[in-house]
C-alpha cells in the first residue's frame, strides 16, 4: 500500500485543525509545511512532527512534490497558490471561500481539469454528523418529499473580543464580497444546495445593523428558489446566542439540528392518534433528544473531540479517494455550484 503526502500552506488555527485530521490518518504522512512567518512554521512542525518547514510556498512545491496540498490561508490569496498548486499538477484542498471572486474558480477549474489534478474546497459541514443523519433521513424517505430548508447562522461578530472588529489588525475577510458576512456564506450555500439543488432564482437583504463598526454588513437574509425545495437563509451578527441551526421540512415530518450543539438533534413527523396526546408524544420525543444530544455533545467536548464537526471527514474521504482512484468527496461541478450562488449572494452588496 503506497503511503501519501501531504504539504500545508498557512498555519494559522484553522491549520491545526487539518494536521490533526491529517495526523490520525495511518496511510498518510505530513511532509512539509509553510507559513510567510519562520517562527509559525517551526512551532508547527515542531508540534505536528513534521521534518521541513518552509517560507516560500514556491520552493515547497519545488523540493516535495506532496500528493495533497492544503491551503489554510486568508481567502486572497487562494486563487494564487491554488494557482500555482494546480500548474505544478498537484491536488488540491483549500479553505472556504475557495476564491474571492467567481471569474477566478472558473479559471482554476479548467487547470484542474487541464492538469488532472483533484480540486476540493473545505466544505466541512457538508459531512457533518447532524447533515450526515438528516441525508439519511431525506434518503430513506422518512421526511417525505422535501418543501423547504432554513439555515439561520447567529455569531456574535461585534463582540470586544471578537477578531473581525480588532482596530489594530483588520481581518482579511473584510476585503471578501459582503465582508465577514462573506466568510460564512459559502457554509450556507453548500449546505442549501445538498437540498433544493441548483439555484433558479433569489432576493437577498443586506444590513449594516451597528453603525459604528469596521464592517459594512452584520446581517443577511435571502430567500432562494431551488429546482428541487425552497430555502430561506441568514446571518445575523447581533442575535444571541449564536448558533447554526439548520431545519428541514418534508411532507412526512421535519428535523432540526444546531451544528454548532452536535449530535443534538430534534424530529417531528406524522402521528395518527388524538392531537393533544401526539403533541405529548413528540415533546417527550424531543426532551429525550435534546438531554442525549446534549449529554453526548458535553462528552465530546471532554475528550477533545474538535469543533470542526466534518473536518476530519471529509479529508479522511480525500485520502481513501486518492488512494483508491474514487471520485474526490465533493464534486469539482457541486463546488462550481455553490461557488456561483456565493457570487449571486454578494452580487446586491456591490450595489449598496
Amino acid at each position: 500500500m503506497k503511503r501519501l503526502t501531504s504539504a500545508l500552506i498557512g498555519c494559522g488555527a484553522i491549520a491545526r485543525e487539518h494536521l490533526a485530521a491529517v495526523a490520525a490518518l495511518k496511510n498518510v504522512e505530513i511532509t512539509a509545511l509553510c507559513d510567510l512567518s519562520a517562527a509559525r512554521a517551526e512551532a508547527t512542525a515542531e508540534r505536528f512532527g513534521v521534518a521541513r518547514w518552509f517560507t516560500d510556498y514556491q520552493q515547497l512545491l519545488t523540493d516535495v512534490r506532496p500528493d495533497l496540498v492544503h491551503i489554510t490561508t486568508p481567502p486572497t490569496t487562494h486563487f494564487q497558490l491554488t494557482s500555482a498548486c494546480l500548474s505544478a499538477g498537484l491536488n488540491v484542498l483549500c479553505e472556504k471561500p475557495i476564491v474571492v471572486n467567481y471569474q477566478d474558480f472558473r479559471e482554476l477549474e479548467q487547470m484542474a481539469i487541464g492538469h488532472r489534478c483533484r480540486l476540493i474546497e473545505n466544505q466541512n459541514f457538508r459531512f457533518h454528523s447532524s447533515i450526515q443523519r438528516i441525508q439519511s433521513l431525506r434518503d430513506s424517505g422518512a421526511l417525505g418529499e422535501i418543501l423547504e430548508v432554513q439555515i439561520c447562522l447567529t455569531l456574535a461578530i461585534l463582540g470586544p473580543d471578537s477578531p473581525y472588529v480588532d482596530p489594530n489588525y483588520p481581518h482579511p475577510s473584510l476585503s471578501l464580497r459582503g465582508g465577514v458576512v462573506g466568510d460564512f456564506l459559502t457554509h450556507i450555500a453548500y449546505l442549501a444546495y445538498i437540498f433544493i439543488g441548483p439555484v433558479a432564482d433569489l432576493r437577498t437583504i443586506w444590513i449594516k445593523q451597528t453603525k459604528n463598526s469596521p464592517i459594512p454588513f452584520d446581517e443577511f437574509r435571502g430567500l432562494i428558489k431551488g429546482e428541487r425545495a425552497t430555502a430561506y437563509v441568514s446571518f445575523s451578527g447581533n442575535a444571541q446566542p449564536d448558533g447554526f441551526w439548520v431545519r428541514v421540512s418534508g411532507t412526512r415530518a421535519h428535523v432540526e439540528v444546531n451544528l454548532f450543539e452536535p449530535p443534538r438533534l430534534t424530529m417531528r413527523r406524522v402521528r395518527s392518534g388524538e392531537r393533544s396526546f401526539m403533541r405529548l408524544v413528540d415533546g417527550i420525543g424531543e426532551g429525550r433528544d435534546v438531554l442525549r444530544g446534549t449529554v453526548v455533545g458535553f462528552w465530546r467536548k471532554l475528550a477533545g473531540v474538535s469543533n470542526y464537526d466534518g473536518l476530519p471527514e471529509l479529508i479522511s474521504r480525500t485520502y481513501s479517494a486518492m488512494e483508491k482512484g474514487e471520485p474526490s468527496p465533493v464534486a469539482l461541478d457541486e463546488i462550481n455550484a455553490v461557488a456561483y450562488l456565493v457570487d449571486r449572494f454578494t452580487e446586491h452588496a456591490l450595489t449598496l
